[in-house]
C-alpha cells in the first residue's frame, strides 16, 4: 500500500527540498508534513497534489495489487534503509557491497543471481535510483526486496520498530498483547540470542 509517507519521501527525494522547504513552498505547515511522514495524519488528495506541484512533480494514481504482510514489512524496513542511505551513503553502500559478495558466495545454484546483479547495478549507480527502488511498490521492487543486501544497516531496535509499524496491530490483536509488550519481548529475544560473527549472520534486513 502506498502511504502518504511514501509519497512525501518520493517528493522530497525528487525535489531535493527539506521537509520545511517543501512545506513553505506548498503553503503547508512543517508540523503537518512531519505528521504525514510518520503516518499520524493523512492528507487529502488536494493536499498531495499541492505538495507535488510545489516539488515540481506530477502526482499519478495507479491501481495495483495490495502488498502482502511480508511485502509491507520489507517495504517499511527499506524506507528506513533509504533514510540511512541519505544520512550516511558511504557506510550503507559499503555494507551492501560486502553483503552482495557474501550472497554471491553462498548462492551456489545461481538462483539469486538476477536479483544480485540488479542490486549491484543499483548500488553502483545513482543513489536516487537505489532509493526509489527501496520504497517503490511495483512488482519488480517487491520481488527485489526479498533478496536485500542491507543486512546490518539497521539496529535491532530500528528493525523491530519498523516491523511493528507495518504489522504490529495485526500481531497485537492475534496475541492479545500491547505493542509495547511485543516490542519488549522482541528486544529481549534479540538480547538473549548468542553472539554471531558477521559471516554467520543471515543476509537480509
Amino acid at each position: 500500500m502506498t502511504t502518504a509517507g511514501t509519497i512525501l519521501a518520493g517528493l522530497l527525494r525528487a525535489s531535493g527540498f527539506s521537509q520545511r522547504e517543501l512545506a513553505r513552498r506548498a503553503g503547508a505547515s512543517h508540523a503537518s508534513l512531519v505528521a504525514y511522514a510518520k503516518g499520524r495524519q493523512d492528507p487529502g488528495l488536494s493536499t498531495l497534489q499541492r505538495l507535488a506541484d510545489a516539488a515540481n512533480c506530477d502526482l499519478a494514481i495507479e491501481v495495483c495489487p495490495r502488498l502482502t504482510p511480508p511485502e509491507m514489512r520489507t517495504l517499511e524496513l527499506h524506507r528506513l534503509i533509504a533514510e540511512k542511505l541519505e544520512e550516511d551513503p558511504e557506510r550503507v553502500l559499503a555494507m551492501a557491497n560486502e553483503n552482495l559478495d557474501l550472497m554471491r558466495r553462498t548462492d551456489r545454484g545461481g538462483h539469486s543471481r538476477p536479483y544480485l546483479d540488479t542490486w549491484q547495478m543499483l548500488v553502483d549507480g545513482p543513489r536516487r535510483d537505489l532509493a526509489n527502488v527501496m520504497v517503490s511498490t511495483d512488482a519488480a521492487a517487491r520481488d527485489l526486496r526479498q533478496a536485500s543486501p542491507f543486512s546490518g544497516v539497521l539496529s535491532d531496535e530500528e528493525r523491530i520498530g519498523a516491523l511493528l509499524r507495518s504489522d504490529g496491530e495485526r500481531v497485537a490483536a492475534k496475541s492479545g498483547r500491547s505493542l509495547d509488550e511485543i516490542r519488549q519481548k522482541l528486544l529481549d529475544t534479540h538480547a538473549d540470542a548468542p553472539n554471531t560473527t558477521r559471516d554467520s549472520e543471515p543476509v537480509g534486513v
